[in-house]
């Protein structure tokens, strides 16, 4: 009987060996398979991503060089995969300019709807509308849902911040929703520091100019009127251009001041060919951040972002003369 019993439980023990031999061989091809699929997957986006990058950038020389029919065509062949590498909103904005060059208005229309449609409250959206599309899409409840991602805090330090260097609530939340999203203790890669990311050679220079004598400028109160007089400097410097505003509090001035070799014709074009990216993008972000603070306080008092399309930058040196 105990002979039965060994055999049996060497049987077992064998069989039980086989199919754990068997899941393990088909857990590793498993493995493997899921591994070139991720494998093509990646292969299939890089490729995508490179295809609508060349497209862009093609289309974007032609358009520089004064060949909207060519530009159109290259934008055009961009379609869906656009969301891969370039911002969809950023695509049709483009077509619906380089339409309008072509005097094809009726298109360009239609775009500008879908546009609307598609990506209300976006940037480029709001250089068309300046509500942001919300009349056209009816998005129009929206935007006390949206308000709840745009808040307004810190009010009683940034109204005296306001107060003290001229720039008006709206703008100071705008860069401190892109710089910091409203956190005190916020601390970038670089060393910048606080609710509007001051680096503190800046923030030192700013409490001199302002006679502050204390050294702790992460200080919320500090902090922000400290950012709001940087920025207020730069705004002087600049003479109010806003692109070149919001570009040097991200870059610095020096920078911005030798972007002015660029050949832009209006405003947008300038952005667009910002070298740096996170300087493009952080542009782009602030001035949406302050349209949807506009739209969602009802505020018409200021210029909408709009008027981009049909102002020139003027050259720094121009500037120079000016300042002097």
């Amino acid at each position: 009987m105990q002979d039965v019993t060994s055999v049996f439980k060497m049987y077992l023990s064998t069989l039980t060996q086989f199919v754990v031999s068997r899941k393990r061989v088909l857990l590793s091809f498993f493995v493997l398979f899921a591994f070139v699929v991720f494998l093509s997957f990646s292969s299939v986006v890089s490729v995508c991503r490179k295809d609508v990058s060349e497209k862009w950038n093609k289309g974007w020389h032609a358009w520089r060089n004064d060949d909207p029919e060519a530009a159109l065509g290259y934008w055009t062949g961009i379609g869906i995969s656009g969301d891969l590498t370039v911002r969809p909103s950023r695509i049709y904005y483009w077509k619906i300019r380089a339409m309008e060059r072509l005097g094809m208005y009726a298109e360009a229309e239609v775009l500008k709807t879908d546009l609307a449609k598609k990506y209300p409250f976006d940037f480029y959206t709001f250089l068309f509308f300046k509500d942001g599309g919300a009349g056209i899409s009816n998005q129009a409840s929206r935007i006390m849902t949206e308000s709840l991602f745009y808040p307004c805090p810190w009010k009683k330090e940034v109204s005296a911040a306001a107060e003290r260097t001229g720039i008006n609530d709206v703008m100071i939340w705008s860069v401190m929703r892109q710089e910091s999203k409203f956190r005190r203790n916020a601390v970038s890669r670089s060393g910048a520091l606080g609710l509007m990311q001051l680096m503190p050679s800046t923030a030192k220079d700013e409490m001199a100019a302002l006679d502050i004598l204390s050294s702790e400028f992460t200080d919320p109160e500090k902090n922000i009127l400290l950012g709001a007089s940087y920025f207020a400097r730069l705004s002087r410097k600049f003479k109010g251009d806003l692109p070149r505003v919001i570009a040097a509090y991200n870059a610095g001035m020096v920078p911005v001041i030798r972007w002015n070799t660029l050949s832009a014709g209006d405003w947008v074009e300038w952005i667009e060919e910002i070298p740096y990216s996170e300087t493009r993008e952080f542009v782009r972000a602030v001035l949406q951040n302050r349209e949807m603070y506009r739209v969602i306080a009802g505020k018409n008092n200021d210029l909408p972002i709009s008027v981009l399309i049909s102002e020139r930058p003027m050259p720094v040196e121009k500037l120079a003369s000016v300042n002097r």
